[in-house]
């Protein structure tokens, strides 16, 4: 019973003291909430597009550095970086 307890209580510090033993280092990091660490940072815009796999038009995400990505198979699908303008005398 007093190992059970025991062991119990050792498991309750390393829960709520962790990374404070003998052969592991104090963490002193900061914690990065989820939302923060699940955020996008490369995809900058959903269209539909043709995507070769599904041989049909899908929703995809297209990337700052070039390519998209489908949403229905996670194809992905490169080509030249975003514009946020057209080239001179390409829309004429």
């Amino acid at each position: 019973m007093r190992a059970r307890v025991r062991r119990a209580c050792s498991a309750l510090r390393q829960i709520v003291a962790a990374g404070g033993g003998k052969h592991r280092p104090h963490r002193d990091e900061v914690t990065v909430p989820v939302a923060t660490l699940l955020r996008p940072r490369e995809a900058t815009v959903n269209d539909l597009a043709y995507c070769p796999a599904e041989q049909r038009q899908t929703l995809h995400a297209f990337l700052a550095l070039g390519g998209r990505v489908c949403w229905t198979c996670r194809t992905h699908t490169m080509h030249g970086p975003l514009k946020s303008t057209p080239e001179q005398g390409g829309a004429e």
